[in-house]
This record gives C-alpha cells, structure tokens and sequence, in this order.
C-alpha cells in the first residue's frame, strides 16, 4: 500500500500550443489542470501526487520531480491549441489521451487531505468523487463541459452531465465555461462555487450568497493555467483556515503571478502569493 500525499491531483495532464493576438503558435507547453495543481501545492510544501493518462511525450518525470506520479498509459497526451484574443481563449482539440479508471487509484491514496479532480475530456466518471474520502474535494469540471466536433473546435455544453456522486465542497468553473449553464446545476453538486472572470476578478458562491472579489493586476504573459492556480491556491488557503473572502484574495495574487510566466513555471509559492498580496 502507498502512502498517500495530502494533496492528491487527477485528470489529463496535456500540452498547450498558445497563439496570442494572432501571433506564431508556440511549441508544445506542457499544462493541464492536474499539473499546476500539483506544482503549486508542492511549493506550499505539501506532499502532492498525480494520477494521470499522458504518452511517452509528456516529460513528466523531469517537469513534475517530486511529485509521486500514477500514470494510464495512453498513445497520445492530450494536446490543445489556445487562441487568445486579448486575454479570450477559443480552444481546439488536437489529441485526446486515454479514460483514467478507478483502478488506478493506489489503495492508500483514497483519504488525503484535499483532492482536486480536473478532467480536461471526459477522461474520468462523474462519480469519481466517490472513490475518495477526502477531507476537502475540490472539482474543475471543465473537461465534462467540452464539446468537439470533427474539426476539433471545442464549445462549452448547456447542461452538467448526469451525476451520481457525493456533493462537492468546492467547484471552479471560468465565467466562459458557463455562459449557457443554468447556475442551479452548479449550486446542486458543490457547498462552494467559484467563478473565475479574467481580469474582472472572481465571484463566489456560498449559503445563498455571492461574493464579489476583484483581479489583482498584472503583466500577463500567459492566460493559460490561471484558473487552476486561482482554484488550488484557494483551496489550500481554505484549507488552513482562512474564510472565503481571504482565501479569495489570496488566489487572486496567486493568478496574477501564474499568467506572468509561461506555463508551469508561473505556479507560485506562497512567500511569492504574500509578497505579492502585500
């Protein structure tokens, strides 16, 4: 039996080929919403681990050292091209990796701490929440949003999938996820909802009431992964006590340092999440 790391991450790790305001398209970026979980939870100093589905081309082991890796072996990495047109983000699919079952769940990793599941293609069941007894769980559902054609442009669905899980204490969605989602579905599966919006800030769900909180400025250099930073650092911040408008506050500094850096390099440390706070 493994033991299992407090923070615990699941969902496609991917790469991302960035093209900002028309410019040339960058090389393959490694990303995913499991991976700058983790990244971030580590420079917190927690023990973090991944389960994921990638191909021989993701450097998992050289991007993610120190982080114990679970992986689904799969023929390609899931990869996606991000069109940003100052700062909004259309997404095309070019490569999908493999369903992530629970079978791969080590036995001694099922009570950490926190969970963050981040499914980017529906590579994991909706009821994946109720292979774990975490102490706080913390869902990105933005793959169960994704909808692709042939062409492999992605659109974001109207309507939640089925569930059949325990409820959620935290889902993070970006306000361009759910444009068309009825907000009911969301308050249905989570105790918390958060809503990412850019440079507008964020707005947060709880006991009947939103909270609105604003951005904290920046240089961006790249969007991509923000909204997984924001979400991990707010859980942690959760997690340690801090009340929602602090933990909120808190992910926003975090956010603005992760989109002046390239890709995973942006994940920040909490004396970097402070000082930037400060």
């Amino acid at each position: 039996m493994s033991a299992s790391p407090s923070f615990v991450s699941l969902g496609h790790l991917s790469f991302d080929v960035n093209i900002i305001d028309n410019g040339p398209p960058t090389s393959h970026i490694p990303g995913g919403a499991a991976a700058y979980a983790a990244l971030t939870a580590q420079k917190h100093d927690l023990s973090a681990g991944v389960i994921s589905s990638i191909g021989d081309d993701y450097p998992a082991q050289m991007i993610l050292s120190g982080i114990d890796l679970k992986i689904v072996e799969s023929e390609h990495t899931a990869t996606f091209a991000n069109y940003y047109d100052s700062g909004a983000r259309t997404q095309v699919l070019m490569a999908s990796g493999s369903r992530i079952p629970q079978t791969s769940i080590p036995d001694g990793w099922t009570e950490p701490d926190i969970l963050f599941v981040g499914p980017l293609l529906h590579e994991l069941p909706t009821d994946c929440v109720n292979w774990f007894n975490p102490k706080l769980s913390c869902l990105v559902p933005s793959g169960w949003l994704r909808r692709w054609g042939h062409d492999g442009a992605i659109s974001h669905a109207n309507t939640m999938p089925p569930f059949r899980g325990k409820k959620w204490d935290v889902i993070a969605v970006s306000e361009s996820e759910i444009e068309t989602l009825p907000e009911q579905q969301l308050f249905e599966l989570g105790e918390t909802i958060c809503v990412t919006q850019g440079e507008n800030g964020s707005r947060i769900w709880h006991n009947g009431e939103w909270v609105y909180l604003p951005a904290i400025n920046s240089n961006p250099i790249d969007f991509t992964g923000a909204g997984d930073v924001w979400t991990t650092a707010f859980i942690i911040a959760l997690s340690e006590g801090q009340e929602l408008v602090q933990a909120g506050s808190y992910a926003a500094a975090a956010a603005a340092i992760s989109i002046e850096s390239i890709g995973l390099s942006g994940c920040p440390s909490r004396q970097q999440i402070e000082s930037r706070q400060a």
